[in-house]
């Protein structure tokens, strides 16, 4: 990471439409409610395509040029959600049904960034589990067989097109998007 001058964090990801995002957060209200969970709060519902890096505030316009550079020839991509599910026992999500062309957009969004750059932003070489997160870091592995049992009775089906990615900014505390581009061309 370089040392001059103030950095923020960021990341890039796919926003979930507003109905949808309206239905996870009735999700994550419960799991604040129950388990005293807010971590998740503090972004929209999303699917994560290149997970949050440090970058130097000066060079915020260039991520923002990148992220408007950033072109695909991936139709619009239907994202369907089809359950929960959950990592070990400290993450909770709504599932994103296995999508090929999500696979290679986050593969194409991945090296579009790096490539910009460089080593500011690292390769994601963890198996790639697209998911809306309900609740994660603040879930104890206590309540999560509560949690879970309350969720695992559950359905839960949506599906949006999606055809734009958008970059997150940390400030204050929150997740805040400060820009979207299409990856249409």
């Amino acid at each position: 990471m370089e040392h001059s001058g103030p950095h923020n964090m960021y990341f890039v990801a796919i926003l979930c439409p507003r109905h949808v995002n309206e239905k996870v957060l009735l999700f994550k209200n419960w799991m604040k409610e129950q388990f005293g969970c807010v971590v998740a709060l503090k972004s929209p519902a999303h699917i994560t395509l290149v997970p949050p890096f440090w970058l130097s505030e000066a060079k915020e316009g260039l991520l923002l040029q990148a992220l408007q550079s950033f072109g695909s020839k991936i139709d619009g991509l239907q994202i369907e959600l089809d359950g929960f599910s959950h990592f070990g026992k400290r993450v909770l999500f709504a599932s994103v049904k296995d999508n090929p062309h999500l696979n290679e957009l986050k593969s194409q969004v991945q090296a579009h960034f790096i490539k910009s750059f460089g080593t500011s932003i690292k390769k994601d070489d963890r198996p790639f589990h697209p998911h809306i997160t309900i609740a994660n870091r603040d879930l104890k592995p206590s309540d999560f067989e509560k949690a879970w049992q309350h969720f695992n009775t559950k359905t839960f089906h949506e599906s949006f097109l999606a055809n734009s990615i958008f970059l997150l900014k940390l400030r204050s505390g929150r997740w805040h998007v400060i820009g979207e581009g299409q990856w249409q061309f």
